[in-house]
C-alpha cells in the first residue's frame, strides 16, 4: 500500500544538532553539501544520487574552477514516482 501524506522534516534544533554532528565525523564538507542539497532544494537521497556535475555547475574555462548554476532543473527521469533506479543503470 503507497504511503500518503506529507514527509517529515527536521526542526530548526534538529537540523542544527544535525550539522554540528557531521562536523565531527569524516568527510564533513561532502556530507554537509549533500544535507544543504536536500534541504534546501527538497530533493531526496536517490534525486541527489543521480544528480550529474553538468546540472549543477559549470566548469570555467581554466577547467580548474567551476560556478553553480543559478537555476538548476532536474529531468523527469530523476523525480518520484519515475524509473530513477533504470535510469542509474542506464549511465
Amino acid at each position: 500500500m503507497p504511503k500518503s501524506g506529507q514527509a517529515r522534516v527536521l526542526t530548526a534544533k534538529q537540523q542544527q544538532r544535525l550539522f554540528h554532528t557531521i562536523k565531527q565525523h569524516r568527510h564533513p564538507e561532502k556530507n554537509t553539501a549533500i544535507m544543504q542539497v536536500s534541504f534546501k532544494l527538497g530533493l531526496r537521497a536517490q534525486e541527489i544520487a543521480l544528480l550529474q556535475f553538468k546540472e549543477v555547475a559549470r566548469l570555467k574555462a581554466s577547467g580548474t574552477d567551476f560556478e553553480l548554476l543559478e537555476v538548476m532543473s532536474l529531468p523527469a527521469a530523476y523525480t518520484k514516482g519515475s524509473d530513477a533506479m533504470g535510469r542509474s543503470k542506464a549511465h
